[in-house]
């Protein structure tokens, strides 16, 4: 077989991915086919680290909210939300120093806010309280909105693994609306979590992510969002492990437990979902102070015909994107766990630099 010349290889892989139901090769995320309309919720699964994550993620929000979407829910702890939305609304110029994870994302909705005041984007944190600080620190807070609530005693973040979930029993028996009524049941959920060693603040965090406690909160926010809320449609963004529609085997404090990621728990209550995973396919990352070189290459990933992504991403050398629907295309990613999520499809970052550290060491 004759060698091929480089413009042959161009021609030859342009046309491949060209004629490859289910695979685009683009630049912007307004290039790609992601649906704006017909889902209730609409799950980003980031790999957590990348400075792209929060550009394709603003994009993405730009092409929903053109839809009419207004609510956008992040993987971050409840009790810092009143204080993300005055961020984001502009009525705050300064974001916790809790929050330094999601300050990118938050700067640009903050950005988005100010040219739509009319409309504004509204921000969700259902994630779990971590670590015992932030648990006192809600139950406080609810404790001053809650009238006639100021006799309960409210531990000490030494004493909430003990006592905190008498104190937000407490609190629940006094007259309470559906929203702190959520509120107390993501603290009992918190505590739970707590108990079974999840401990997580800005920095590197302890215990097994995949707790019941922790994804049924989760899980549970978001369903009273849709169904209480009556929220029509919502952008959600979390870690990759929490996307796929099929049971995990890795949960529990101990990793040795079927585990129901929060896109299946979703599903299972009937809320329609749309599910894209991101990956890097080359560059660095940075995450909770740990930084490092991504271990693989886009030579290592490839589609069922067996061509590699980087034969496809060759059609298009400026283009930084590429984007497979799963129900379309099988593809094999550099990781072989997320290669079997259940998801909607797979955007893939041609490269990535790490992510800027805003938090303070």
């Amino acid at each position: 077989m004759p060698r091929l010349s480089g413009l042959s290889v161009l021609l030859f892989t342009f046309a491949l991915s060209a004629e490859t139901p289910g695979v685009f090769v683009a630049t912007h995320a307004k290039d790609l086919p992601l649906p704006s309309s017909g889902y209730q919720v609409y799950m980003i699964g980031e790999y957590h680290g990348l400075e792209e994550n929060a550009a394709f993620q603003l994009e993405y929000l730009q092409i929903l909210y053109k839809a009419g979407l207004r609510d956008v829910a992040i993987e971050e702890k409840s009790v810092y939300q009143q204080q993300a939305q005055a961020y984001v609304d502009g009525t705050s110029d300064s974001l916790t120093p809790a929050l330094c994870l999601r300050a990118a994302i938050l700067d640009g909705i903050r950005r988005l806010n100010a040219d739509h005041r009319d409309a504004p984007v509204r921000i969700h944190l259902p994630d779990v309280d971590s670590p015992a600080s932030a648990i006192r620190e809600h139950l406080l807070a609810l404790q001053k909105r809650i009238p006639g609530a100021s006799s309960v005693a409210i531990p000490e973040a030494s004493k909430i693994k003990t006592n905190g979930i008498e104190a937000a029993d407490r609190l629940k028996q006094f007259h309470v609306d559906s929203g702190i009524a959520s509120e107390l049941r993501t603290i009992r959920h918190s505590i739970g979590a707590y108990q079974n060693g999840l401990e997580a603040d800005t920095g590197r965090a302890k215990g097994s992510p995949y707790l019941e406690d922790r994804e049924q909160a989760v899980a549970s926010n978001i369903e009273d969002l849709i169904r209480i809320r009556k929220i029509p449609s919502l952008l959600v963004i979390y870690g990759s492990d929490h996307l796929s529609r099929t049971m995990r085997k890795d949960g529990g404090p101990n990793r040795d437990q079927q585990f129901a990621p929060l896109a299946l728990r979703l599903q299972t209550s009937g809320i329609s979902v749309y599910s894209v995973v991101t990956f890097p396919l080359s560059g660095k990352s940075f995450w909770r102070g740990q930084s490092g070189d991504m271990m693989w290459s886009a030579a290592d990933g490839h589609l069922a015909s067996g061509v590699t992504f980087d034969k496809l991403l060759a059609a298009k050398p400026a283009a930084s994107l590429l984007y497979i629907e799963t129900k379309r295309e099988h593809a094999t990613l550099p990781s072989q766990d997320i290669s079997r999520y259940a998801v909607d499809a797979f955007l893939l970052f041609r490269s990535t630099t790490a992510m800027t550290n805003h938090c303070v060491n």
